[in-house]
């Protein structure tokens, strides 16, 4: 049974996980937050957080190697995606960029950033998945069109999407550990954003192009460009308003 813990204000839900984590906090616990104070987001970049959205974090002690844990990213974005399109209209898109974003009618309206917790007295790894859907909200300086469910004309209700994404976050886990990455891969390209499309990828300044045609069985991005085709790690997929503004 999930159990799920409420605060007013937080540092960061990740910073209370983290701490419960290491406290022996039990599987599947979810850390709810109304603000935070200092929430993050990939890279350490700061993630606005003001009242009227969802942030939480969601603890799973998921055994797994440490390699294939990063495969953890692309099982929350598949769980947050099923969940959230079994109540939106049909009129809207709900899809995923690489590596951990929902994108709502091609704007970003939500993201997941992912971290591991040792736990020596326990000789296990805790997982931290942390998630901010923008309800009501959006940060005004972003590298990528944002938007939020109320902008496009959909209200919902903080619990009830709380209560479905934790328990799509437990079952999409278990499926993940009895069908392994093949399964949640299948379900990401479903609908992957910008499949088949020339997209620009930025790595700590460096712009890669090319044509954007999925992503492997470990989750890297398989980009063709005029060179060859290549796999990318880690990176940054632009909108063309950013692409021109590293030029």
């Amino acid at each position: 049974m999930t159990s799920f813990y409420f605060f007013d204000t937080l540092s960061s839900t990740m910073d209370e996980a983290r701490s419960r984590v290491l406290q022996g906090i039990e599987e599947g616990s979810v850390i709810v937050a109304i603000q935070q104070s200092n929430g993050r987001g990939r890279r350490g970049r700061a993630w606005e957080s003001p009242p009227g959205n969802l942030y939480l974090t969601y603890i799973t002690y998921a055994k797994t190697s440490f390699s294939k844990a990063p495969q953890l990213s692309f099982v929350a974005c598949v769980a947050a995606g099923q969940e959230l399109r079994s109540i939106l209209p049909p009129t809207h898109s709900l899809t995923y960029k690489w590596p951990n974003d929902l994108l709502l009618n091609g704007k970003k309206v939500g993201g997941f950033l992912l971290e591991a917790v040792e736990i020596p007295t326990r000789n296990e790894i805790g997982y931290l998945i942390g998630c901010g859907l923008n309800l009501k909200t959006y940060p005004d300086q972003v590298r990528y069109p944002a938007t939020t469910f109320q902008s496009e004309g959909i209200y919902l209700s903080l619990e009830e999407v709380l209560l479905g994404l934790s328990s799509s976050l437990q079952r999409y886990i278990s499926l993940w550990q009895k069908e392994e990455f093949p399964a949640i891969q299948a379900l990401w390209m479903e609908h992957a954003a910008n499949l088949g499309k020339e997209i620009s990828v930025d790595f700590e300044g460096q712009l890669t192009e090319g044509i954007f045609e999925g992503i492997d069985e470990e989750g890297l991005l398989v980009l063709k460009t005029s060179k060859g085709r290549i796999k990318l790690m880690a990176g940054e997929i632009l909108s063309k308003v950013s692409r021109a503004a590293c030029y």
